[in-house]
């Protein structure tokens, strides 16, 4: 996986879904990726390829300033290893996230692979997960699940429901859009039936109403 397509997976993938699914649900967070998160206004920021900082708000802002937001942390790191990048990733970083960060969830995915890795925070040491039998790892600072769908790594809900992209959710509005469509039209067609089905009545009952006018003529002949 190059650098073009760890965007690709970060941007489609991972901050759009996941920003839409908290603006759906109605949950604060700060969702972004390739930006510095700035911790220690002593000590140099750190770059995480995606992350996630809940109770943070979603103000147009192009890095983490804990500082300026109440000292808020990210909750949730991914890294995409790599070569030039693994040392850091499991050395510096993961003793910055752990320790000074205090990153509840931090995800290691090797971008060739997209195998997976994950660390709980628990009674301040990293903890490696398991995944499910699907290979589907929990992630708690989320209440999410994140795992591998055909070549990208998703996220998706405790039952099973990817968090879909922005083309995924244009796909979705124009079926229900169509469905709404054939809907329509269906009950146009019921209403246009149901009024033919009503004139054939008025129609025969007035046939009869004739009729009978005819019988009572010829009676009263």
């Amino acid at each position: 996986m190059d650098s073009d397509r760890v965007v690709d997976q970060t941007r489609v993938y991972l901050i759009h879904p996941l920003r839409e699914h908290f603006s759906r649900t109605g949950q604060a967070a700060y969702v972004s990726g390739d930006s510095f998160v700035y911790y220690d206004p002593d000590r140099e920021p750190v770059g995480p390829d995606f992350y996630v900082v809940r109770g943070g708000r979603q103000e147009g802002q192009p890095k983490w300033v804990a500082w300026e937001a109440g000292w808020l942390m990210p909750t949730t790191v991914f890294e995409f290893l790599s070569p030039s990048t693994e040392v850091r990733d499991r050395g510096d970083k993961f003793c910055i996230y752990r320790d000074a960060l205090r990153v509840e969830d931090y995800v290691l995915i090797d971008q060739e692979s997209l195998q997976i890795e994950v660390y709980h925070l628990q009674s301040e040491q990293y903890v490696s997960q398991n995944p499910d039998q699907d290979g589907w790892y929990e992630l708690p600072s989320l209440s999410l699940q994140v795992g591998v769908e055909g070549d990208w790594l998703r996220l998706r809900t405790a039952h099973g429901e990817l968090l879909p992209t922005a083309s995924e959710t244009a796909v979705r509005e124009r079926q229900r859009a169509e469905q709404e469509q054939q809907r329509a039209e269906q009950e146009r067609q019921r209403a246009e039936q149901e009024r033919q089905r009503a004139d054939q009545l008025e129609a025969e009952n007035r046939r009869l109403l004739d009729e009978l006018d005819r019988l009572r003529s010829r009676r009263a002949e």
